[in-house]
């Protein structure tokens, strides 16, 4: 018999975002050096992305606030749609071949690595190479920082899907209002039906 999961404080989640955070924080201010660099038109684009590598930064701190404010959390094995991957995986493709490019081809480094630092922190996010959904003991939280707390949930479902791989998809929400979905390893449903049934929601039935 395997024993229930045991709530940790979500490590790699939150050095994912520091990483992050320090990254896109040094890249947006290599862009807007290279941006009066350059000048003219190439100036203005690179400007733009300076600003897109500060909006990232900026994603990432408020999800490392939420991930250590959040205390011990339960990682969740949560998995996307097959054709959720492959989008992801053609846009890091589409970039890491446009950072490269950029690299032989010189004169834009600082966009070469915005690119390729995009690519890799999509293979984090996007592909769950770290953890995308935690269960905290006031309700969920995901690797962005983003909270549903259980006083905003009235109902859940948990459907457990046809596959080789043992997938369950959970879904929550407020009337007639879905608040949150995600497709979850079967391991882990015992332990969110007692989350959701101890926080006094209706299991609704299919």
């Amino acid at each position: 018999m395997s024993r229930p999961p045991v709530p940790t404080r979500p490590v790699s989640a939150a050095a994912f975002q520091g990483v992050t955070l320090a990254f896109f924080t040094g890249c947006a201010a290599w862009l807007a050096r290279e941006s009066r660099e350059l000048g003219g038109r190439p100036g203005m684009m690179a400007l733009g992305v300076a600003v897109a590598a500060a909006g990232l930064a900026l994603v990432a701190l408020g999800a490392l606030v939420g991930l250590l404010r959040g205390g011990r959390l339960l990682a969740l094995r949560s998995r996307a749609e097959m054709g959720t991957y492959a989008l992801v995986l053609a846009t890091m493709g589409v970039l890491a071949l446009v950072g490269l490019r950029l690299f032989t081809s010189g004169g834009r480094p600082a966009l070469a690595t915005f690119c390729l630092g995009v690519a890799g922190w999509l293979a984090g996010v996007g592909l769950h190479g770290v953890p995308a959904l935690f269960l905290g003991p006031a309700g969920f939280i995901d690797s962005l920082g983003r909270r549903t707390p259980f006083s905003r949930l009235e109902w859940f479902t948990l459907q457990r899907e046809s596959g080789d791989l043992p997938r369950v998809r959970l879904q929550a929400g407020h009337g007639t209002r879905l608040l949150l979905a995600a497709r979850l390893a079967s391991a882990d449903e015992d332990a969110v039906r007692a989350a959701l049934a101890g926080a006094g929601l209706t299991a609704r039935r299919r």
